[in-house]
């Protein structure tokens, strides 16, 4: 090979090397902005940690409940810090509101939010009798921010002995003796309207034994059951594949149900069962859920889901507790407090 043909070979090469960098680069950059146009925006709400249950208000305001904290808390989306709070505590516990009651689910059916307690034993199994709690706020839109208050009648607290009076749900009142992060044991996370005013109830655990599916059971009259102390009436138990997780929220928008999906206890890093995911139910067409997405990003604990009233979108809300300290220790782990923080993020759908 001449000299020319050495430079024009070592040209080629340079030029070579040269165009795979830019490919990488390209590609590099090509990836970031994908993924920055895959990220939702986070907004970080201060004075509770645990958010358990959220429903939209309206006029851009949502309401939460916290599993540690017998307070009902008003949000302005986007707006870090709240802007009204609704005390619950005597209500749901006579004479100690300070009583962890454990909310954990809500459903708006017209100006009327629902409310569910986990309904959870203690690890041991041993009852917790002020975790029975099934109770209506009606939505109070007279002052310049909107708020619930709480119906006249008192907490409904016979859910699981109408469940045990009835065989159709043994599974269920057998693993009222079982802790709630246990396989097998109670928790109660999940609660959506139904089409005709109904409410169903979405269990985090049991999952079923053989194929490890999630549970929902419909309870036909909320109203009289709330209002009245009537007793419950209950539909069929389905079970539902999730990808071997329970239901940590359910949602029903137009025809179908969003579900939140996530571990029955604390999960396993690495194991896809432990990892949190939003799932498309048509009910009414008797089709199994639908994997839609994985929740990004992966620590974000939804434990609330609703739609944002006017739009096309979503709202999840991460229970945050298990990353401060405060939440889990010392005298203000069930007060609001502004060092307290959980994230709420807006999805489209």
């Amino acid at each position: 090979m001449n000299g020319t043909e050495t430079s024009i070979s070592s040209a080629r090469s340079a030029f070579g090397r040269h165009a795979r960098l830019l490919a990488i680069f390209a590609a590099c950059a090509i990836e970031a902005l994908a993924s920055s146009a895959r990220a939702e925006p986070v907004t970080t709400y201060r004075g509770m940690c645990n958010a358990s249950a959220g429903i939209d208000l309206g006029s851009n305001y949502f309401v939460v409940a916290d599993d540690d904290i017998n307070t009902l808390v008003i949000y302005r989306y986007g707006t870090p810090d709240r802007v009204g709070e609704v005390g619950l505590g005597t209500y749901l516990v006579k004479g100690d509101g300070t009583k962890q009651t454990d909310l954990e689910g809500a459903a708006r059916i017209g100006d009327r939010i629902y409310w569910i307690a986990s309904h959870a034993s203690k690890d041991n199994g041993e009852p917790r009798p002020k975790r029975r709690r099934l109770f209506a706020t009606r939505i109070d839109t007279s002052g310049a921010v909107p708020t619930v208050v709480p119906l006249k009648s008192k907490p409904y607290s016979g859910l699981l002995d109408a469940l045990a009076s009835d065989k159709r749900f043994k599974v269920l009142t057998d693993a009222t003796k079982t802790g709630p992060e246990e396989f097998g044991g109670f928790n109660i996370e999940g609660l959506a309207a139904t089409e005709d005013g109904g409410l169903l109830i979405g269990f985090r655990n049991p999952l079923t034994d053989k194929k490890h599916e999630a549970l929902v059971l419909e309870l036909k009259n909320p109203a009289a059951v709330v209002e009245r102390g009537a007793k419950p009436v209950f539909g069929d138990l389905a079970s539902l594949d999730l990808g071997h997780r329970g239901i940590r929220s359910i949602e029903r928008i137009g025809g179908e149900y969003f579900i939140v999906a996530g571990p029955y206890n604390r999960g396993t890093r690495g194991d896809p069962s432990s990892r949190f995911a939003i799932y498309k139910w048509n009910r009414a067409s008797a089709a199994p859920p639908v994997h839609w997405k994985d929740i990004e990003p992966s620590n974000f604990h939804a434990e609330g889901l609703f739609e944002i009233a006017g739009t096309r979108q979503l709202y999840l809300l991460s229970d945050d507790g298990d990353d401060n300290k405060v939440c889990k220790e010392g005298a203000d782990r069930y007060k609001l407090t502004g060092d307290k923080t959980f994230r709420g993020m807006a999805i489209d759908r």
